[in-house]
């Protein structure tokens, strides 16, 4: 049996502690200076401009995939890649932004800061002006993190990969200043659907604690599925083609849900459901205007901290079921992505060129500056007993059999002594004394880049935090009363989770006090919801009253952990070549898929070039070989059912990999297509063909 990853993390943290410290004592360390930026680009005075393009941030196998802790595996390959999407805009009058959407965890800090170095001189963008937003898939590379706390714990590997850092830095930063050569004359339109059907709370037992939410029935088996946030909210930018005539670019969008549709097991990289999502409006958008460019969907994930994915429940018990379920992912994330289409479609008649943008941003250490009105939060960070028996449907084995450890329990959390502090009544796991030992203060994440982005009537506010449906709504409140004190119009104001950082969860005072494994894991305590919008607020404030704020840390210096992941480059001295016909397998199970697979021999996993086009299905129509397009969907390795997988080293530096189509339609004069690598030519298979059922694959003479 699988362990849940909080299992891990409790069995570690507890039973390892010690050993960890030891072990950590003797880790490398790097000093990390990121240079601020003094020099910017003029941003000339021209008609409203954007342009968004996808930048593919896949790695070589080997990085660890963050969101599962010890539990998730390294990645071997990748199922859906791992995709940066830029979407720049220019409001003509001397303002213009960068936001930027992962398929993360969540983001980084010192990524930000790498990013917000590298484009400044070419593109006049200052750091408030970039917004690094993540989908917080749990089946993406990691260990990129700004503090040693969240790179030793998130992942199946400690401390920070310095060349995942570079790789990941350098490619988002070529992708905004590409956007930003590339722009063209832009519409936009704002708007919001809500959608329900698609995510549930999971943690309804302290959601319905909140002061302001009304009466619940706990036994109604649909007020899960009421108390979530519905909101999908979109930009849509559209530009113009070389004839003048505005088409669809992009969107960037938000949805609250958390990218757990697929469970720990899952050994490839992936975008988890949001792929689906962002990959049908791409396609479709693209197929009905015929656009001259690829179209972009930047989907991020909002106020996702207790938002669980709608699909079939496993209970709230300790036997728990870890099948990797691509099917359900798929048809929850093709959903989405439907409504997605929809209200695209509807803000078309809202396009306009009437473009207004503006950011702010302040940088602060919250351990030095833990306090704003009469609300202060902890000085040093802590984490809970409710950590360790994990939340509701990843119960771990055993642990959650006992009281101190499970969510929610009366004996996890305090109750009568040391209950008026910051920490209220969280139990710190490990014991309060032990914790500090194990977790030195200063390795959790203490600077947060507090932000805001107007783009038109809508207010976006990146916070690096995982948010809870009402502490985001509490956040986004603040911040609308401002605008609205000053006259403002600000038509939708919304909270993006796990931007520019990560510092785990933040709750709702009230929902705190139940300590679930969302209030365990909200590190500087009970009243850091209301820090965080009395933060927010101000800077909302100090925007309206002063126009811009850039107010940033003196230095941006980093002292991390250091590791190497990634394969290291060896000379290749062999030929590519074919080691297995192409075979199908048959799925056995509700939750399997069909797929086909070929194996073969190719230069080593450091020079396979993982973030380029590698693998593709081409069929013969009517004697010539065509790439294979099935409703509207390439089956290719960068659409959402090939798979590419490194599975070992062979000898003279090359190795060994398999490729997989998923959901393989019947038919024939089909043929896996390897591009060219280094000075290895295009490589194809042999001819097959495949019977709706069958359990073998005809080739061709």
């Amino acid at each position: 049996m699988r362990f849940p990853p909080a299992a891990v993390r409790a069995l570690l943290f507890i039973i390892n502690g010690l050993l960890l410290s030891s072990l950590s004592a003797c880790a490398s360390t790097r000093d990390i200076r990121v240079p601020q930026p003094q020099t910017f680009a003029v941003v000339e005075k021209e008609a409203p401009s954007a342009w968004a393009i996808s930048v593919d941030i896949t790695p070589p196998p080997g990085m660890p995939m963050g969101g599962y802790s010890v539990m998730a595996n390294r990645g071997q390959g990748f199922r859906t890649r791992i995709k940066a999407r830029v979407v720049y805009l220019n409001d003509g009058d001397g303002q213009s932004l960068a936001v930027v959407q992962t398929d993360l965890t969540a983001a980084s800090l010192l990524l930000h800061h790498e990013v917000a170095s590298r484009v400044a001189e070419h593109t006049g963008l200052k750091p408030s002006d970039i917004a690094i937003t993540a989908s917080h898939s749990h089946s993406a590379p990691v260990n990129f993190f700004d503090n040693d706390f969240y790179n030793k714990h998130t992942s199946s590997g400690q401390w920070l990969e310095p060349e995942f850092l570079e790789f990941a830095a350098s490619r988002i930063a070529a992708g905004i200043i590409e956007a930003h050569d590339k722009r063209r004359p832009a519409k936009i339109a704002t708007g919001k659907k809500d959608i329900y059907g698609y995510n549930r709370n999971r943690s309804l037992d302290s959601y319905v604690l909140n002061n302001n939410v009304g009466e619940i029935d706990l036994d109604d088996p649909q007020a899960k599925f009421r108390a979530v946030n519905p909101s999908l909210y979109m930009v849509r930018i559209d530009v113009a083609d070389d004839d003048g005539h505005f088409k669809p670019l992009a969107a960037f969008s938000s949805f609250s849900v958390h990218a757990t549709a697929l469970t720990a097991p899952v050994e490839v990289y992936n975008a988890d459901l949001f792929a689906y999502a962002q990959k049908d409006l791409e396609w479709k958008i693209h197929d009905k205007y015929n656009t001259d460019w690829p179209v972009v969907h930047a989907l991020s994930t909002g106020t996702q901290g207790d938002m669980a994915p709608a699909l079939e429940e496993h209970g709230d018990n300790w036997i728990t079921h870890f099948d990797v379920n691509w099917k359900a992912a798929r048809k929850l994330g093709q959903g989405i992505g439907a409504e997605a289409i929809a209200l695209f479609e509807s803000l078309q008649p809202q396009l306009t060129a009437d473009i207004s943008l503006a950011t702010a941003a302040r940088e602060l250490n919250i351990r030095e500056h833990n306090s704003i009105g009469d609300v202060e939060i902890c000085h040093d960070a802590a984490v809970g007993n409710a950590l360790a028996a994990g939340a509701y449907e990843r119960r771990t084995p055993w642990l959650t059999l006992i009281p101190f450890f499970h969510g929610g329990n009366i004996m996890a959390r305090r109750w009568w002594f040391f209950t008026e502090g910051c920490q209220g009544n969280k139990r710190h796991l490990g014991f309060s004394f032990l914790q500090p030992i194990l977790e030195p203060k200063d390795s959790f994440p203490h600077t947060v880049m507090f932000q805001l982005l107007r783009i038109n009537d809508m207010v976006v506010l990146p916070v690096p935090f995982e948010s809870t449906v009402e502490a985001g709504r509490r956040m986004a409140h603040s911040v609308a009363e401002e605008f609205a004190a000053a006259g403002e119009d600000a038509g939708y104001v919304w909270v993006a989770s796990n931007a520019n950082g990560y510092f785990g969860y933040t709750t709702t005072p009230e929902e705190y006090r139940r300590q679930n494994y969302e209030g365990g894991h909200t590190l500087y305590g009970q009243y850091t919801t209301p820090y965080l919008a009395g933060q927010l607020g101000a800077l909302a404030q100090d925007f309206l009253s002063r126009g811009r704020v850039q107010q940033y840390l003196p230095q941006w210096q980093y002292h991390l952990k250091v590791n190497d992941f990634l394969p290291q480059p060896r000379p290749a001295g062999g030929e590519r070549q074919w080691l297995q016909a192409p075979q199908v397998t048959l799925a056995e199970e509700d939750n399997e898929e069909n797929y086909i697979a070929v194996r073969w021999r190719d230069v080593g996993p450091a020079a396979i070039a993982f973030d380029r086009r590698l693998v593709g299905i081409e069929q013969r129509v009517n004697g010539e070989w065509q790439p294979l397009v099935v409703d509207g969907e390439p089956i290719h390795d960068d659409g959402y059912d090939v798979e590419v997988r490194y599975l070992e080293d062979d000898a003279q530096g090359m190795a060994v990999y398999e490729s997989r189509w998923y959901n393989p339609v019947p038919g024939d004069g089909y043929r896996f297509v390897i591009a060219p690598r280094q000075d290895q030519s295009r490589l194809t298979s042999g001819i097959f063909r495949w019977e709706d059922g069958s359990d073998s694959i005809s080739l061709a003479d």
